[in-house]
């Protein structure tokens, strides 16, 4: 069974350390994010046209999967 992420959260920080989270289907730098693919703890966020957006290599908090739905006969 394959599943894909759905969203994770990141440690970012400015003045002073907060969690961030990163979905599908919300905006990040002015594009909709359509798939997050994480590749040896780089994640890499892509737009509608497959086109890399970002990358990720952050302290991760935690990582939302969306499973497929068993078939069932």
């Amino acid at each position: 069974m394959e599943r894909t992420i759905k969203s994770f959260e990141v440690v970012a920080e400015a003045t002073k350390p907060f969690i961030y989270k990163i979905e599908v289907g919300k905006e990040f730098g002015g594009e909709v994010v359509t798939d997050i693919i994480e590749h040896m703890g780089v994640f890499k966020l892509f737009n509608r046209n497959d086109e890399l957006i970002t990358e990720f290599n952050l302290p991760v908090v935690s990582v939302n999967y969306k499973y497929p739905l068993a078939a069932v006969n």
